[in-house]
């Protein structure tokens, strides 16, 4: 009788194990809290909606870094150019390399790239002179409107 007591008291408390290990595998996963990441950017508005952007944020119509063929059709000769990353929200970094002193006196001193606000292009040297002054061509990206050196036009390339 003593044996039937130890084999049915170890089988409850096996049973009770078994549920109780049941039951915390079966609980239900606690959630977690998805967090922001706590990095806060400058350039990130901080105002959910429509907020209005600080001056410095605000899209103007800048366009991106990018290759112009330089043509001048009186020389009969061409370079290319590159116009480079932002300084401002109207200049751009300029670079011409020692070839396109054939096809503009100059230009290889050239270094900044500033968009005006009537879409014209002046091409200056890190003093400010002015090398070179563009408009917008109807043929061409931009174009010389007069100049002596000769017929002048910049394309810029895909």
């Amino acid at each position: 009788m003593k044996a039937s007591l130890v084999i049915v008291a170890t089988a409850l408390v096996c049973a009770g194990v078994s549920s109780a290990g049941l039951g915390f595998w079966a609980l239900p996963e606690t959630k977690t809290v998805v967090r922001p990441d706590p990095i806060v950017l400058g350039t990130i508005p901080s105002v959910p909606g429509p907020a209005k952007l600080p001056t410095s944020l605000q899209t103007h119509s800048v366009s991106p870094p990018a290759i112009f063929s330089v043509s001048n059709f009186s020389r009969k000769s061409v370079c290319l150019v590159e116009r480079g990353a932002a300084l401002t929200n109207r200049s751009r970094d300029f670079f011409a390399p020692p070839d396109c002193e054939q096809v503009w006196p100059g230009l290889t001193r050239a270094t900044n790239w500033t968009q005006n606000e009537d879409g014209s292009v002046t091409i200056t040297d890190a003093a400010g002179a002015t090398i070179l002054t563009l408009v917008r061509g109807r043929h061409f990206s931009y174009e010389a409107p007069s100049t002596d050196g000769g017929d002048l036009a910049l394309l810029m390339l895909p």
